[in-house]
């Protein structure tokens, strides 16, 4: 099977299991003033700021358990459906083998990747990141980095058994915290962590993530922004998007093809 190279420098791969595959860009961008000319320093906001509180309501909490058909890739939330301002990040954009999602943020190695997508019998998987178009000075007045990971199994069991592990890992990590937000899908959870200032800004950063299972698929949607701006509200109105498409409340519509191929049916 062809394999995807590792990604290379993932500055912050799960500082407390919190960031997606190769979030470099973002290390890059925001833990300094960044290449976009602008460090967002005309926002006006003090340290002491806190979340706003959660509003995201809609959606269906429990309900069917579809077992959807592949690809991964047409359930994820796309361009136009995105806020405004927003771009792909074309690099970080890419469809699953086994190579790249066992050198996922999932696992401690790559062998224990592989022995445990066997065991769950993965299917396909997806990756897509949305960068805001001004960079650190957009997301010091409100915008975000968006990563969205969808993940199809053979049938609904073995994706509880990866959900059930995803969400352990990600509730152990130092530092991370479980948050508000309503439940989605058969499974859900949230979570958030405090980032570093944005830019040369006072503004204090929050990363956020919303995971969920539907049916045979398990959904990971993570946002980076300033924290007078975010709340667990957009990972979660993403995660609303896939929903939809998953239980065919909405038009799944595969994006520009990828050349990595899927991951196929896993052996016996």
């Amino acid at each position: 099977m062809a394999r995807r190279k590792r990604p290379s420098q993932p500055v912050l791969v799960l500082l407390a299991g919190l960031v997606v595959i190769a979030a470099a860009a973002v290390g890059t961008l925001l833990l300094t003033s960044g290449g976009d000319g602008n460090s967002g320093g005309s926002a006006n906001v003090g340290t002491n700021v806190k979340e706003p509180t959660p509003a995201s309501s809609g959606g269906l909490a429990g309900g069917p358990e579809p077992t959807v058909q592949l690809p991964a890739s047409k359930y994820a939330p796309l361009l136009s459906e995105m806020p405004p301002e927003m771009k792909v990040n074309v690099s970080e954009t890419f469809a699953m083998n086994l190579g790249t999602f066992s050198a996922s943020y999932w696992f401690d190695t790559n062998a224990q990747g592989e022995e445990l997508a066997k065991q769950w019998r993965i299917l396909d998987g997806y990756q897509v990141q949305y960068d805001p178009v001004g960079l650190a000075a957009q997301v010091a007045k409100g915008g975000y980095y968006a990563w969205a990971e969808v993940y199809l199994f053979e049938n609904p069991a073995g994706a509880k058994l990866a959900y059930d592990y995803l969400e352990g890992r990600l509730a152990a990590r130092k530092g991370s915290e479980r948050a508000q937000a309503k439940p989605l899908g058969n499974q859900s959870a949230a979570f958030r962590y405090a980032g570093p200032t944005i830019g040369t800004t006072d503004i204090p950063s929050v990363y956020h993530r919303f995971v969920f299972r539907r049916g045979n698929a398990v959904v990971a949607i993570q946002t980076f922004g300033a924290v007078p701006y975010m709340s667990t509200d957009q990972a979660r109105e993403l995660a609303l998007l896939v929903d939809a498409k998953l239980l065919g409340q909405a038009p799944a519509v595969e994006p520009t093809p990828i050349p990595t191929p899927a991951i196929g049916v896993i052996g016996n």
